[in-house]
């Protein structure tokens, strides 16, 4: 917008340069060439009465004031009878009884750039000689070159003061703009506490206002709906655990075979909603977390997580490969990569069949990080990679996981401005791919 602004303010000074600049310009150099034409024509007339005497005085005149003219101007001046041939084709019309125009141009009888003015002797209505003047432009077209150099150097200096008061009055135009641009991209990365302000141009503050208010209520509907799953999942904790505790007294007190086994499907189902309910609690708090990202070193949260899994990876006898680059600084949301990690080996190890590998890679790759955790399991097909990271939707038979694992990595990832997704793993599993934006160490004091 600005550079546009800019543009047409400098091409509206320009075209008003060119309608005042070039109709002067043109008027200097068209008075300067009737000058030198009314000069030649005026020394023409004094040959004329001359011309039409034969005495030997009038011939002493005509070669007197000849010799003195072209002394004086550089001119020639040339006196052609009627009887005469000449091959110039503007001489030939005034012996032919019209009255042609001065004719610019380079002249054989100079030969430079001049005018040739022609007058006609005329004695009772006939013509009876001819009086040519040629004189020099070269003083005229230098004039007429430096009225056009000034003319241009006039209108470059006014392009360049006019450009700069152009970039000015753009800047300042665009400040505000610039401003709730900036506004409206925190509030697209989630940020709905940013408010643009509403000063200046009364249409800029109406548009301020209408983004501050669209961010208001932005803010409250997504409030009021974390809140929601927040308050739900937190009050259905009460009734489940009630249900459960419920459920394994009448197991202690029944013998029937028969009841315990539908005792047992309900457990089951219970454990899952339970579970559900849990991953709708990490899942509101992913979304509403407001903590700001710092530089955490990607390595040192990778071993920890690892030594935290040991345990579970020994007992289903999986092999895990961890390749680092240390340290790995990325930029995150403290607490963030743990829960990323561990959603992503909790869904890993589900699949995995026994004495099978998970990898885990982290490198840096310029201003970015790579974190890949691949597995030796099933993996997934293309479409299913597509959905996998839709809430509620599992790739496994029914009873099988909550459906909001991937849903969570998503959600924290992409707050700290990451990026993850689904690859098939070169094992024929699957490979969770997620890219982090790098940081530089923090500085020791």
């Amino acid at each position: 917008m600005k550079l546009r602004l800019v543009a047409s303010y400098v091409l509206l000074v320009a075209v008003a340069l060119a309608l005042f600049t070039i109709p002067v310009a043109l008027s200097s150099s068209a008075i300067l060439r009737s000058t030198l034409e009314q000069t030649a024509q005026r020394e023409a007339q004094l040959f004329a009465p001359l011309e039409r005497r034969d005495d030997a005085a009038a011939a002493q005149a005509v070669a007197d004031r000849t010799r003195d003219f072209e002394s004086a101007t550089g001119s020639r001046v040339e006196l052609v009878e009627a009887a005469d041939k000449t091959a110039d084709a503007q001489v030939r019309q005034a012996l032919d009884g019209a009255d042609p125009a001065p004719v610019w141009g380079r002249h054989p009888l100079l030969q430079a750039d001049a005018v040739s003015v022609v007058l006609p002797v005329k004695d009772q209505g006939r013509t009876v000689a001819v009086v040519q003047i040629v004189s020099p432009a070269a003083d005229v077209n230098a004039q007429i070159a430096q009225i056009w150099r000034f003319r241009l150097l006039v209108g470059g200096v006014v392009l360049l003061a006019a450009s700069a008061v152009a970039v000015v009055i753009a800047s300042t135009l665009a400040r505000p703009l610039r401003h709730l641009d900036a506004v409206a991209r925190r509030i697209g990365d989630g940020d709905y506490s940013a408010r643009a302000s509403t000063k200046g141009a009364p249409e800029i503050a109406t548009l301020a206002r209408t983004l501050n208010d669209s961010a208001r209520q932005t803010n409250a509907l997504l409030t009021s709906q974390r809140s929601f799953v927040a308050d739900a999942s937190h009050q259905l904790r009460t009734p489940l655990a009630a249900m459960r505790l419920t459920l394994d007294n009448v197991r202690d007190t029944t013998n029937d075979p028969a009841l315990s086994g539908r005792i047992a499907t309900i457990d089951a189902e219970i454990h899952r909603m339970s579970r559900m309910v849990e991953g709708l609690l990490a899942l509101a708090r992913a979304e509403s977390t407001s903590a700001p990202a710092q530089p955490i070193d990607l390595a040192a949260i990778i071993d920890l997580r690892v030594s935290t899994w040991s345990a579970a990876l020994q007992d289903t006898g999986v092999e895990l490969v961890v390749e680092l680059d240390r340290p790995c600084w990325i930029t995150a949301t403290p607490g963030a990569l743990e829960q990323v990690l561990d959603n992503v080996l909790s869904n890993a190890l589900a699949v995995v069949p026994a004495s099978s590998r998970i990898t885990i890679v982290a490198r840096r790759t310029g201003a970015s990080a790579e974190l890949i955790v691949e597995d030796q399991g099933p993996g997934m097909s293309a479409d299913q990679r597509a959905r996998a990271f839709d809430r509620f939707w599992r790739a496994g038979p029914p009873g099988t996981g909550t459906g909001l694992g991937l849903a969570i990595v998503k959600q924290l990832v992409e707050h700290d401005g990451g990026q993850v997704e689904l690859q098939p793993a070169p094992a024929g599993g699957l490979a969770v791919h997620l890219t982090l934006r790098a940081a530089t160490p923090p500085s020791k004091r």
